[in-house]
């Protein structure tokens, strides 16, 4: 789906970190839909916000209109809900719109966390954010002082920010995805360029279900200046796939600060890779 266009006002925006819950690799803040206190998973691969039925009713949304939705694990039914704001560390946002669609097989099954919204770029593209998720913090960076770490230009692909990595000793894009808690994804097109050899499968898949995806090896993949090897990765068989996507299997490693609006992170590594 096209990205939702969003607006955003700065609530406040305090020097201390606030809290992030990092549950199964994945990170979580307290939020606010339509007023409606909610504790949301945070997605940069996320095109948009996602409400789940329950707290949509809770919140009053509108029906909105009927969609369908296009997931790594297939389609599912959707709603497309104009003029939500949503709330979530100190940023108020007044995207587009927002999708409502059942997340409960999506928690139960691959979150492990009961979950009702996910907060998606949106909230990248409104503000400067830095991560250290060793130490379970977020916290909102100054404009006008150059972040710690190496800086990253991004490049956007299908919706998705990616980075420049090197796998194998190949020039690649990796997706930039603080959503994935799971192994590196590597797509098929780089797999079979890579000259990757299958391993096993493994259950995956996101939005619209469960799928087995094909296991490979990874003898080396450099971030950042920084170097990890003997990963596994799962195949990403989807036809917008990037190179590669890396999430907090990966990115767990580096002290992060993003600025979508300017293109660009900062990754500063926190002690070694691998």
């Amino acid at each position: 789906m096209k990205p939702l266009l969003a607006a955003a006002v700065l609530l406040s925006a305090s020097a201390s970190a606030d809290p992030l819950i990092v549950d199964n690799g994945r990170l979580f803040i307290p939020a606010k839909v339509g007023g409606v206190e909610t504790e949301a998973l945070l997605d940069s691969g996320a095109e948009a916000t996602i409400v789940d039925p329950a707290l949509a009713k809770r919140a009053n949304l509108p029906e909105g209109e009927a969609t369908v939705m296009k997931g790594s694990g297939g389609e599912t039914q959707a709603r497309i809900v104009p003029d939500v704001m949503i709330e979530a560390l100190g940023v108020a946002l007044h995207p587009e719109a927002v999708v409502v669609l059942d997340l409960g097989d999506l928690s139960s099954r691959l979150i492990k966390r009961p979950t009702q919204a996910i907060v998606g770029r949106e909230l990248f593209d409104a503000a400067r954010l830095t991560f250290d998720l060793p130490a379970g913090t977020i916290a909102h960076a100054a404009p006008d002082i150059e972040p710690r770490g190496k800086r990253v230009n991004l490049t956007a692909h299908a919706g998705i920010e990616s980075i420049p990595v090197t796998v194998n000793g190949v020039q690649a894009q990796a997706e930039f995805d603080l959503g994935n808690g799971s192994d590196v994804m590597v797509s098929r097109a780089m797999a079979k360029r890579l000259g990757l050899k299958v391993t096993g499968q493994k259950a995956g898949g996101g939005i619209g279900g469960e799928i087995k995806r094909d296991m490979v090896v990874l003898k080396r993949l450099d971030v950042a200046g920084a170097t990890f090897r003997n990963l596994p990765a799962a195949i990403d068989d989807q036809a917008s796939a990037n190179d590669l996507n890396i999430g907090t299997s990966i990115l767990k490693k580096f002290r992060i600060t993003t600025d979508f609006k300017q293109r660009t992170i900062w990754l500063e590594p926190i002690g070694k890779a691998q």
